[in-house]
Order: structure tokens, then C-alpha cells, then sequence
């Protein structure tokens, strides 16, 4: 695919597509970069593949994406504006994470890999699990014990492995891994390929407005992954001038009061740092976001802000989104309500503008941990690790 290559952010050097996890000429985080003199022609492709022009791998399998846009007439007039709701929870797994690890999946196939391995507060686990399991592939999933949590519950045949300690922790380890094993890793050198998967939620917005960009986008922020990539999808479509002339929307970013690093250095106009989660959250429970900077430049630069919603008001405003809406959500989509409506309130969402909300995901589903699984427990370093798989550090 030569019209694909790598470019880095620092340096602006372009690699050929391989699975790396940072330039090699000086260490910089990598961007897919597209040769946009060859215009996409959206053919009926299923789903995420409908968009394989602008995407650095296809495939052909059941993929996730396709996924509703529904008005929200309560709150719409309730509110004064026309909003609707981007269901990313009618995905396989029930989240946006699904796009990621499809996408993470077609870049694997490409590269010859056949493990995959992510840190995960529950979604993305869930979602690689899937993906893995439809493919062919082995996944590896680390998620954090701290919470008291588990796995999450269905049955994928991944190897599941309860890290003592936060999620930061599970970052940690995963990217020690991936010094050891020649393996995928989602958070290292298919994590490049994985976000892209995020940006085709913008793409079907607008194409499910009739190729017009929704005037806001309020969207849960956690790692900032989402939030960058929508921002991204709506410049690409803008760029290729397939919104009909619109601009691209107003993007607010809506954290939890428990994790609010994004939030905090949007607010004191800083450099980010680092937060210890505590939150009802658990999907946004990211205290140290890889993509918090490009989240803060996302809301900057298209006139939008990020939110800190308090932690009373996250499950009540879970429950309304439900009672109102008919919408079972995760409680990140309580989050970008309670931002909705301090935005309304305040004014910076103005009355009779088209809003969409994106309910991220439906909650995590845990497993018992006495649930037979292939699971183990370990502490957050690679020899715990290593004895978990049999393998030892010998």
C-alpha cells in the first residue's frame, strides 16, 4: 500500500508501514499518513471497511462500525437543541474499543503477527479478545486488579492476566513485553494502526447527517484516544470537502472529576500531569492519558473545551441518559451528559444547534474470579509475568 506510510510528529520523517512503536530516527510518536492525491471512493464495503481508502489496512471479515445515530427528541427539547446520540454500543463487544482492535487485528494479519496484547480497564481487553478470536489469533490482556474488578466476562480463549496494581501499571508492563516478545502491542507498535480504527466514528456522523458536520461533539475522554481521533475524522472528511461545506464541529471532551488530567491542564492552561484515578468511571479511570496533549490541541483548535463532571453526578446522569433516552450506557456516557448539560447551561452550547452525543460504550460485563478462564493473577513486572506463562526467567 505505498499510498500509506508513517510520519513522525517531531522529525516529519516517513517510514514504510511496519509495526513500530516510535520513529526510529528520534524516538517520536508516529502518525499514519495518507497520499490524499489519491481521492477515496466509498464503495458498499460492510461497516469499518467502507472507509478502507482511508484506513492503512482492510479487511474482508465481520467487522464493527455501522453503528446508529439516533435522535433524542426528550432531550432535545428539553434542552433546546437537536441532539442525537452515536451508539457505539451496538458494536460486537458493546464499545468503540471494537474499531481499535479491528484495525489493530488487519495491521497484525499484514506484518505476519499472531499475538496481540493490551492493557485494559475492561473495553479494550474485551474488544482485542474478539477481534483475536475471529481471526485466528492469540490475545493477551492485562488488566488492572486494583479495582477489585475482574476480566471481562465472555469466553474469548485469550490469556487474561490480573496485574496487582493500577492501570498505569498494565501500561508499564505491556510495553517491557514488548522488549521481550515479538508479538502485536497495542499500546507499542500497533498502536499506531489501532486509534485510526476511532476516526471512522466521525466519518459515518457526517455521512449519517448527509455529509454535514453536527454543529458539537461532546465525547468521553479518558486516554484522549477518541476524542483526538474524532478530531482528526472530521478534518480528513473536511479536507477531501466531503461535508458539504460545513465546518468541522466544536469538540468537548467530558472527564470525571476522580480522573481529570486533561481536564486540569485544559483549565489551568498547563502541561499535563499525572492524577491518581478514583472514579465511578472506570472506562476514563486513565490518570496518565498517552494522548491527553493531542486531545487539549483536538478541543483548541476546534473551539471546544474539556469538562470535569463531579463523581455525584455521573450514575444519576447514567440513570436519566437510560430513563430518557432508552440508552443502557456505560457510566463514561453519564459523564459526557452531565458536560452536555453544563455546556447548555452555561450558553457554550448554544440553543437549536445540532449536538451529537458519543455513548462510548455499554458497561463492562465482569466475571466472578472464581469463573473458570484462562486467567491468571500477577504483579506488575515481567518476571511475575514470565512465571505465569510457564516460561520462567531462566
Amino acid at each position: 500500500m505505498t499510498r500509506v506510510s508513517l510520519s513522525c510528529r517531531i522529525c516529519e520523517e516517513s517510514q514504510p508501514l511496519s509495526p513500530l512503536s516510535a520513529c526510529p530516527l528520534c524516538a517520536g510518536p508516529l502518525d499514519v499518513h495518507y497520499d490524499w492525491a489519491q481521492a477515496p471512493t466509498f464503495l458498499e464495503r460492510p461497516a469499518m471497511w467502507r472507509y478502507a481508502e482511508l484506513l492503512p489496512h482492510a479487511g474482508s471479515d465481520s467487522v464493527p462500525g455501522g453503528t446508529p445515530l439516533v435522535g433524542a427528541a426528550t432531550f432535545s427539547e428539553a434542552l433546546g437543541i437537536d441532539l442525537h446520540l452515536k451508539l457505539e454500543s451496538a458494536n460486537p463487544t458493546h464499545s468503540f474499543k471494537d474499531r481499535l482492535a479491528t484495525s489493530a487485528v488487519a495491521a497484525a494479519e499484514a506484518f505476519g503477527l499472531t499475538t496481540l496484547c493490551c492493557a485494559s480497564t475492561g473495553h479494550m481487553g474485551e474488544a482485542l479478545a474478539s477481534a483475536c478470536a475471529a481471526a485466528g489469533l492469540e490475545a493477551v490482556v492485562l488488566t488492572p486488579a486494583s479495582d477489585g474488578s475482574s476480566q471481562p466476562a465472555a469466553p474469548y480463549g485469550a490469556r487474561n492476566f490480573d496485574v496487582r496494581g493500577t492501570y498505569e501499571d498494565c501500561r508499564r508492563l505491556e510495553l517491557h513485553l514488548e522488549s521481550l516478545f515479538p508479538w502485536g502491542f497495542l499500546g507499542g507498535n500497533l498502536g499506531t494502526y489501532a486509534t485510526e480504527g476511532a476516526k471512522t466514528i466521525s466519518y459515518e456522523i457526517a455521512e449519517q447527517l448527509g455529509a454535514k458536520a453536527p454543529d458539537v461533539v461532546v465525547s468521553p475522554l479518558g486516554s484522549g484516544t477518541l476524542f483526538a481521533k474524532l478530531a482528526q475524522g472530521f478534518a480528513e472528511l473536511a479536507a477531501l470537502g466531503l461535508m458539504n461545506g460545513s465546518r468541522p464541529p466544536r469538540l468537548y471532551g467530558a472527564q470525571a472529576e476522580g480522573c481529570p488530567p486533561v481536564a486540569m491542564a485544559w483549565a489551568d492552561e498547563r502541561p499535563l500531569s499525572r492524577v491518581t484515578p478514583d472514579t465511578v468511571a472506570q472506562t476514563l479511570a486513565v490518570g496518565d492519558p498517552t494522548h491527553g496533549e493531542l486531545a487539549i490541541g483536538a478541543a483548541r483548535m476546534s473551539g471546544g473545551g474539556v469538562v470535569a463532571v463531579s463523581e455525584d453526578r455521573i450514575m444519576p446522569c447514567t440513570e436519566l441518559l437510560a430513563e430518557t433516552s432508552g440508552v443502557y450506557a456505560d457510566p463514561a456516557a453519564g459523564v459526557a451528559l452531565g458536560a452536555l448539560l453544563e455546556l447548555v447551561r452555561t450558553g457554550e452550547v448554544a440553543q437549536g444547534e445540532r449536538v451529537v452525543l458519543v455513548v462510548s460504550g455499554s458497561p463492562v460485563e465482569r466475571a466472578p474470579r472464581d469463573a473458570a478462564s484462562v486467567r491468571h493473577e500477577i504483579d506488575a513486572d515481567a518476571e511475575s509475568f514470565l512465571s505465569a506463562l510457564d516460561v520462567g526467567s531462566r
